[in-house]
């Protein structure tokens, strides 16, 4: 009788240690959850909503979709690779207002950065590029070059102009001022 009193005692500490592994993983895991819905409410605090946005990665000269290149979200931090095709999935991005010009005129849009790596390629660099709430930009190409082509080593660095009718309407405005 004593010798299987230990066992049991023993069979019942591993159960103990089983369940509260369990448990650990489980309140890991809705943390994460908490993190992440975290994360989303500070977004949500500050007002700020949500566009979306899908990326085409070519080789600049042949116009081949290039696999597997890394595209970073810089305003949120988030990586994303393309696919066989040269594309990435939609991506939710928020919208960063530039209010520098809201008592001249506001832009209706928000703007995001991003980075671009692929081995064998420069890396591409894309400033301001527009994104408009509730809607996806689709198909935003970017044509990278292969190191060994470029006259040099220096990243592609481009930024996007504003919204072609908001510059329209700006010019508009102070023309009339004349």
């Amino acid at each position: 009788m004593n010798k299987k009193k230990p066992r049991i005692k023993k069979a019942s500490k591993m159960f103990v240690a089983v369940g509260f592994a369990l448990l650990l993983c489980a309140s890991g895991f809705l943390f994460f959850l908490a993190e992440e819905r975290s994360v989303v409410s500070v977004f949500n605090k500050n007002n700020i909503s949500y566009g979306s946005v899908e990326f085409v990665v070519v080789d600049g000269f042949s116009e081949t979709p290039l696999s597997q290149a890394k595209v970073v979200i810089v305003d949120t931090g988030e990586i994303y690779y393309t696919d066989e095709f040269g594309k990435t999935p939609k991506i939710l991005v928020p919208i960063i207002r530039d209010k520098r010009y809201d008592k001249i005129m506001p832009k209706p849009w928000g703007e995001i950065s991003v980075i671009i790596y692929k081995e064998e390629y420069l890396s591409y660099a894309l400033f301001y590029l527009q994104v408009i709430e509730g809607q996806t930009r689709e198909n935003v190409e970017i044509l990278m070059f292969k190191e060994e082509d470029a006259m040099s080593a220096n990243p592609f660095s481009i930024i996007e102009g504003p919204n072609r009718l908001w510059v329209n309407e700006l010019i508009r405005k102070y023309q009339k001022k004349e």
